[in-house]
């Protein structure tokens, strides 16, 4: 999404930083005002987590990928897996209304020890895990350091292997001392609604967006000056890390169920699902034909079949 906003950005630098950081605390003040939190707040060793927990029966834990929030899963699917499973949905660090650990950027292996600490905290020690997009790199750390308190891995278009193409230099920007709060600032101020539509627009393709699903997930919390200071810091830094944990896959032997969209050109399966799917022996691999960067609303009974399966 920070790509997309360069263009904003640039005019808005030209406006005074005093203009920007007035509209920045105002805008930012009526996103929280108007899409307040939807759930409960746990508190790890001072960092405050906000999250939904609904159903009964095993657990299931989902992480939302970058720029979301929780209310990504509540539109629709944490719903469904209600109906069997106790659901557990996270707002990661920066995201909604869970507090940032640090201005460094959030690692993977930082995130996963935090939300499993809040599992643990609500008593289930033991979880399946799910996870979307950038979500599905912290579901795999996760899994990677905590394996025996893994039950299972659910991977939503996740991100899992090193891909060729550097990220925007804009994540650079933003998770820069110095750069990232006048950006973070300029952005928040500035960037009209209609380029959180557009980028939904490129994730949903070749699906439309759900009708309703802009106003539910809460777009102005996405362009808070927090959220987009916190993203652009753990996107700026993710491929050195997936490089890395990259390698330790084939140590993973708890059961996996991928769910990718074929034709998803955020994340794409040719450079993460298909890969990941031979990097493990205990994995079943379900390619979704005609969904892109969206299984979780539009394969939902895969993913229901999956947890299924990943229960028994």
């Amino acid at each position: 999404m920070i790509r997309k906003l360069a263009t904003t950005a640039g005019v808005a630098l030209a406006l005074g930083s005093g203009v920007a950081s007035y509209k920045s605390a105002r805008n930012d003040a009526r996103a929280n005002r108007d899409y307040p939190p939807v759930g409960q707040f746990i508190t790890i060793d001072g960092t405050r987590i906000h999250y939904v927990i609904e159903g009964s029966g095993p657990p299931v834990v989902l992480i939302h990928g970058a720029g979301g929030n929780l209310r990504d899963f509540t539109f629709g699917l944490t719903g469904k897996l209600a109906q069997s499973h106790t659901v557990i949905a996270f707002d990661r660090p920066g995201h909604g209304f869970t507090d940032i650990l640090h201005e460094r950027g959030e690692s993977l292996a930082e995130q996963a020890a935090l939300l499993k600490a809040a599992t643990d905290a609500l008593g289930y020690p033991q979880a399946i895990v799910g996870g979307y997009s950038f979500g599905g790199a912290v579901a795999l750390r996760w899994a990677l350091d905590y394996p025996s308190a893994t039950q299972g891995l659910l991977l939503m278009n996740a991100v899992s292997n090193p891909w060729v193409s550097p990220p925007s230099k804009l994540y650079a920007l933003a998770a820069g001392p110095v750069t990232g709060p006048l950006l973070g600032t300029t952005l928040s101020a500035f960037a009209p609604r209609t380029l959180v539509e557009g980028t939904l627009t490129s994730i949903f393709t070749p699906k439309p967006t759900p009708e309703g699903y802009l106003d539910h997930i809460g777009a102005p919390l996405t362009l808070r000056k927090i959220t987009l200071r916190a993203n652009g810091r753990q996107v700026h830094g993710l491929l050195p890390q997936i490089e890395d944990q990259s390698m330790r896959y084939p140590d993973l032997h708890m059961p996996v169920e991928i769910i990718h969209g074929a034709e998803d050109t955020t994340v794409p399966p040719s450079i993460h699902a298909d890969v990941l799917s031979k990097q493990l022996e205990n994995v079943t691999y379900t390619k979704v034909e005609g969904v892109g960067h969206s299984v979780h609303h539009y394969a939902q009974d895969e993913i229901l079949a999956a947890v299924k399966r990943l229960s028994r």
